[in-house]
């Protein structure tokens, strides 16, 4: 069976992204031929002129590839945002004008758990998704907020899941904690909170340090906020993979990720928790389907800054049982977030599609 997937691109140094991540895993590990398309800015692309035009040629290149290829079925991965419903609405049209079954993939975006501010981007979804033969969600909480919002679509729960080292070691206690973010640099993802939660607890007196992964627009003013607040105790690693990121995980004692909106199922947050790690998070989409506050990790509301210092405080002050916590948290990662599981579910929807 030949599938056609989007996402961004595949190249780890040009993109930090969980969709990336995913379709790299599906790629690897499913048993189907896969030709992926790129869909989607790179870290350092802005969306202007060119680029308008870029995704213009691509749909004609999309159409191209499907009969190139001869391809069975597309597979779309979007994120309810406006530019990313745009592009994907294109690409449904497209692949269902060749006469290809599509599975829709989303993975999170502003308007999956609010509502359209735009009429235009809430009919542009709705067309896009009733093209679909299947949508796929990340949690039963999704599939609830989609199935009531658009009756008669054929959704289905297939949640992220990461492979697991089964060599992993218990981290060793230290005096001082370590906190890691690791991810796209943008203001949805909670920086400012972070700025202001690291300023505050560094005030009062409490010692970390703070490593830093990833890239983005924020880049250059995140990492000079965090030196300035912390100086050598702050480090930024750039984009990293492979090795280099189960080495970070596995140092670290704290994940932080306390996102404003669009997240879905962080797969950087189920790679911290498989390592171990205690994580801190914003409760959205289906965070809290995962994260059970206070016994495998801790949520906090969006942009609730006290919120997010009082559950670090915790932490950092030695309040809380880190044995217990990291050990729920890998249980948790093994129990229901297996690579092996999602590859056999994914394949099972590709072979209904087909028939």
């Amino acid at each position: 069976m030949k599938i056609l997937i989007t996402a961004p691109s595949l190249k780890i140094r040009q993109n930090v992204s969980g969709i990336s991540t995913v379709v790299r895993q599906i790629i690897q590990h499913s048993r189907f031929e896969f030709y992926h398309f790129q869909a989607g800015r790179r870290d350092d692309e802005k969306a202007g002129i060119s680029w308008i035009f870029k995704q213009i040629l691509n749909v004609l290149r999309f159409w191209q590839q499907i009969h190139r290829e001869r391809i069975d079925i597309v597979h779309i991965n979007t994120a309810l945002n406006p530019l990313s419903i745009m592009r994907d609405a294109a690409f449904a049209k497209t692949a269902r004008l060749a006469n290809r079954p599509i599975l829709l993939h989303l993975h999170g975006g502003r308007f999956l758990a609010q509502e359209f501010e735009n009429r235009f981007f809430a009919r542009t979804a709705e067309k896009m998704l009733r093209r679909a033969s299947i949508v796929i969600v990340l949690s039963e909480l999704e599939k609830e907020i989609i199935e009531k919002r658009w009756q008669n679509l054929s959704v289905r729960v297939l949640e992220n899941a990461v492979s697991l080292d089964e060599t992993q070691k218990i981290k060793a206690e230290t005096d001082e904690k370590s906190i890691v973010f690791l991810g796209r640099l943008h203001e949805s993802k909670g920086l400012f909170e972070i700025i202001k939660a690291c300023r505050i607890l560094k005030d009062e007196g409490f010692e970390f340090c703070f490593n830093c992964f990833g890239a983005g627009e924020m880049k250059d003013f995140f990492t000079a906020e965090m030196t300035a607040i912390l100086g050598e105790k702050f480090y930024f690693g750039g984009v990293i993979s492979g090795a280099e990121k189960e080495k970070a995980l596995n140092e670290a004692d704290i994940f932080l990720l306390p996102s404003r909106y669009g997240e879905g199922l962080p797969m950087a947050m189920l790679e911290a928790m498989a390592a171990r790690c205690v994580v801190v998070v914003s409760e959205m989409a289906s965070i809290g389907a995962v994260v059970k506050d206070g016994v495998n990790g801790f949520t906090v509301e969006p942009q609730n800054v006290p919120q997010l210092v009082g559950k670090l405080k915790s932490l950092l002050s030695g309040e809380k049982d880190w044995e217990s916590l990291r050990e729920n948290a890998r249980t948790t990662i093994q129990q229901n977030f297996a690579l092996s599981d999602y590859i056999k579910k994914l394949e099972k929807f590709y072979t209904e599609i087909k028939s």
